[in-house]
């Protein structure tokens, strides 16, 4: 079994000063796991964001937001249920959203946490990086398509990391993990052999509770129905 593969990143400190080792004040990419996960639905072949099953790609952002607020102690895990870890809320207005809506006697699983307003989540993602100057206004291109292949390389660079059993940045690791399991294209070239697929497998299960929340979301998703 692959020990702890999400590093420590403890110099990261409780609101988002730290994103994938960078300064938040000199970062080429968004500041948020739900922004850096929309990045990685650029196809590089199309040169445009495109996802194949929308409902899939939105439990994926709700993911990714839980993820956010799980790495900087915003949510904890209780009896399987998130509660809040913290008093204060994130600066980040769809992060603080999302976590106003886990309260203290939370009764829903990280999987139904998931499925909540994941259809809304994909607007409003698109709508705070058109805002922020990643997406071109009125079209699905990105601005700087440089930084968006970036973004692909690292992320992909730390699930090959993980893969082979060591210890990986725990945003670029959850990004990348999140896009996966949701299929989305930027990573859709990412090559793995049967062995690499049994450890992919492997870190899901022993990923943060909303990574294998999405796991959970979408094979429920898959048979009808998210418990």
């Amino acid at each position: 079994m692959i020990s702890n593969p999400f590093c420590d990143n403890s110099e990261r400190g409780g609101d988002m000063q730290h994103i994938g080792g960078r300064s938040s004040e000199s970062t080429s990419v968004p500041s948020t796991l739900h922004g850096q996960l929309y990045l990685l639905t650029f196809d590089p072949e199309q040169g445009r964001f495109d996802v194949d099953d929308p409902a899939l790609f939105g439990f994926a952002l709700q993911a990714a937001m839980l993820a956010d607020l799980y790495l900087m102690g915003f949510l904890v895990e209780r009896g399987g249920r998130a509660v809040p870890g913290k008093a204060a809320s994130p600066d980040d207005p769809i992060l603080r959203a999302a976590f106003a809506q886990v309260g203290v006697h939370n009764r829903a699983t990280w999987a139904q946490l998931v499925a909540r307003n994941a259809r809304e989540a994909i607007s409003a993602v698109q709508e705070q990086l058109t805002s922020e100057g990643w997406l071109r206004v009125g079209s699905l291109e990105p601005y700087d398509e440089y930084r968006v292949r970036e973004l692909i390389d690292d992320v992909g660079d730390a699930v090959r990391t993980a893969i082979a059993g060591y210890p990986a940045e725990p945003w670029l690791l959850s990004c990348g993990l999140l896009a996966l399991l949701a299929g989305l294209p930027g990573l859709a070239d990412f090559v793995a052999d049967a062995e690499d697929t049994r450890r992919l497998d492997e870190l899901t299960r022993e990923a943060i509770a909303p990574v294998a929340g999405l796991a959970e979301a979408i094979r429920s998703h898959r048979q009808g129905g998210t418990r």
